[in-house]
């Protein structure tokens, strides 16, 4: 089926889409952004023959296209030598010349998607302050408020990754946690994870314990993670337990000793629990004595937002976070999360745990949200990352992060 007048024409006005094709083996979601052009009712697309998308669209016949908040599932084929030839020609019209020579060799493999129907809605990844709804109408929307977070976190579960891993400040805090929790971990160590997404974290964290407990509250998230493990092979070191994070308690049914030695948080999942003393007393209860909490929370002011938003003389937008919960996007999807001043944040944990340290998780550099800004003078401003791991762990930028890292003890 061809895509009707009223449905090509957003596509027409873009410069690229995502496809989002099922891996051949592990069967994961595999998302590329690419150049195209719409001919016909179907889109054209160019890339390298053996690519990994190319190659799982072709094995399957079909191929998710994404335009802006429109998903379309389409029939993938090579196109004919004709359309490969016509293809080359749009291209060129569309982006010149140049970027087709130096991108696309006449070896590349041209497919055609052509939709199979009308496309679905589905909300597009948007950034911090592009939120649409306010609380009392989310509140309206959503009468149990848990069900609310899991269905956007479900929404979000298939380009999670992808959003995730093309963020550059994104890519920085996590690599700069997983640092952190690395720093204090032993090889014996059983860990709990809370809020563990699609994995990435346990992954990686798992190269270095001897298992890790991964806990979310979205079920598609949990079932990313699962294919992940079972491609890698890592069923022995990664188990899976589906909570919020305030049921905690609920991972000792999973332990084999009664308790771990170590647990984290990171990237804000804790900001989407609102039952934090619940978290805390269960947390206590599954951490041995001595044991550590590695977690990253949203702050209330980011030094970096406001200084990133003076710049321009957004001066109205240089503290946005002041009225709680802040309603934010996950999945397209408009949900609240509560940001915490530091100061506030550990208080929850003062009468069970000991706070060992504090970091401003980035002080200096803009929040996530603004990372393409960033990139854009990245070459001027990468000295700040220097000054990050200097002044980062210390009063009082440490308390002025977009996110703070915490480190405490279990009593």
């Amino acid at each position: 089926m061809s895509l009707q007048r009223t449905q090509a024409d957003p596509a027409k006005s873009e410069t690229t889409i995502k496809i989002i094709t099922e891996g051949r083996v592990s069967k994961l979601p595999h998302i590329v952004q690419v150049r195209f052009v719409l001919r016909e009712g179907s889109f054209f697309v160019l890339g390298a023959r053996r690519s990994d998308w190319a190659l799982n669209a072709l094995r399957s016949g079909i191929a998710k296209v994404r335009v802006k908040d429109l998903v379309f599932n389409t029939v993938a084929a090579e196109a004919t030598s004709e359309e490969k030839n016509s293809t080359f020609d749009a291209f060129a019209s569309k982006y010149g010349s140049r970027v087709v020579n130096d991108w696309y060799p006449h070896s590349a493999i041209c497919l055609r998607l052509a939709p199979d129907g009308p496309p679905t809605q589905r909300g597009a990844v948007k950034g911090e302050g592009e939120a649409t709804s306010t609380y009392s109408e989310w509140l309206v929307q959503n009468k149990e408020y848990y069900r609310g977070i899991s269905d956007a976190f479900d929404s979000a579960s298939e380009e999670y990754d992808f959003t995730i891993s093309h963020n550059y400040i994104n890519t920085w805090i996590r690599k700069r946690s997983i640092s952190e929790l690395l720093s204090m971990v032993k090889p014996e160590d059983t860990l709990i994870e809370i809020g563990c997404g699609t994995g990435a974290e346990a992954i990686e964290v798992s190269k270095y314990v001897s298992r890790i407990i991964a806990t979310d509250i979205s079920e598609r998230m949990l079932e990313i993670l699962r294919r992940k493990i079972q491609a890698k092979n890592l069923g022995d070191k990664i188990t899976l337990l589906q909570t919020r994070a305030a049921d905690i308690r609920k991972a000792s049914e999973v332990i084999e000793r009664g308790r771990v030695e170590g647990a984290y948080s990171f990237n804000g999942a804790l900001n989407c629990e609102p039952d934090l003393d619940q978290f805390v007393d269960g947390l206590s209860r599954v951490l041995a004595p001595g044991g550590y909490f590695v977690c990253s929370v949203r702050n209330s002011f980011c030094l970096g937002e406001a200084l990133s938003h003076a710049a321009v003389l957004q001066f109205d937008r240089m503290t946005p976070r002041k009225k709680q919960p802040v309603m934010v996007s996950v999945g397209g999807m408009d949900i609240p999360a509560f940001y915490y001043p530091p100061a506030a944040f550990a208080k929850f944990f003062a009468a069970k745990f000991t706070l060992r340290k504090i970091i401003g998780l980035p002080a200096l550099l803009p929040p996530a949200y603004l990372s393409d800004y960033y990139v854009k003078f990245k070459n001027v401003a990468s000295v700040l990352e220097k000054f990050e791991l200097v002044l980062g762990d210390h009063f009082p930028f440490n308390h002025l992060g977009d996110q703070t890292l915490f480190i405490f003890q279990n009593s």
